[in-house]
């Protein structure tokens, strides 16, 4: 093989691309490596805030005041009578407040797949992480619809562009058990 045959093959792989074993997106090197079908897969960035607050306050006040009497007669016939009258002050106020704050974060990654490709191009996803350390396991689960052009160039969603995101957050073992309430005051809690 002599050395401009050489440089004309190197030169076709270059051109053509390098041809690399199929995955689950495409066989080139150059091809882009963001999910498209079913069965790819996508990285979730979970970045979830929430913050709400409410403030309430309520301020009435009520006066009432009534007040009746009578001259002193005139006459001297009935001019012994003392006068006589009522007084009446009635002041009612309130003045209510109320304060409710509730803050929220969560952050994490969860690697989802997608199940099914829509004909307007979204695509399904749904994935799920399970952690296991010293008995105790947590358990991060996500749903919901993508649209491809959200897909990062790293192949990284947000989970604020997830349409009808489900984003469930939860635990079990000795700690999660340790937080509930016993059974005696569920009961309790139920009569009362």
């Amino acid at each position: 093989m002599n050395l401009n045959s050489l440089f004309f093959s190197i030169l076709l792989l270059v051109a053509n691309g390098f041809s690399a074993p199929a995955s689950l997106y495409g066989n080139n090197l150059y091809t882009d490596k963001k999910g498209k079908k079913t069965g790819d897969v996508v990285t979730i960035l979970i970045m979830e805030a929430a913050k709400a607050g409410s403030d309430t306050r309520t301020e009435t006040e009520k006066k009432n005041n009534v007040s009746l009497g009578q001259e002193k007669s005139k006459g001297k016939l009935f001019g012994w009578l003392p006068n006589f009258g009522v007084n009446s002050n009635a002041n009612i106020s309130y003045d209510g407040k109320g304060v409710t704050a509730r803050n929220g974060e969560l952050k994490a990654t969860v690697t989802a797949r997608i199940i099914e490709v829509l004909d307007n191009g979204n695509l399904l996803i749904e994935g799920s992480k399970v952690v296991a350390i010293n008995n105790e396991e947590e358990i991060l689960e996500v749903s919901g619809t993508i649209r491809a052009d959200d897909i990062n160039p790293d192949n990284t969603v947000y989970s604020y562009k997830i349409a009808e995101a489900v984003i469930r957050y939860s635990g079990s073992g000795v700690n999660a058990d340790a937080e509930k309430p016993g059974l005696l005051t569920r009961f309790f809690n139920w009569i009362f």
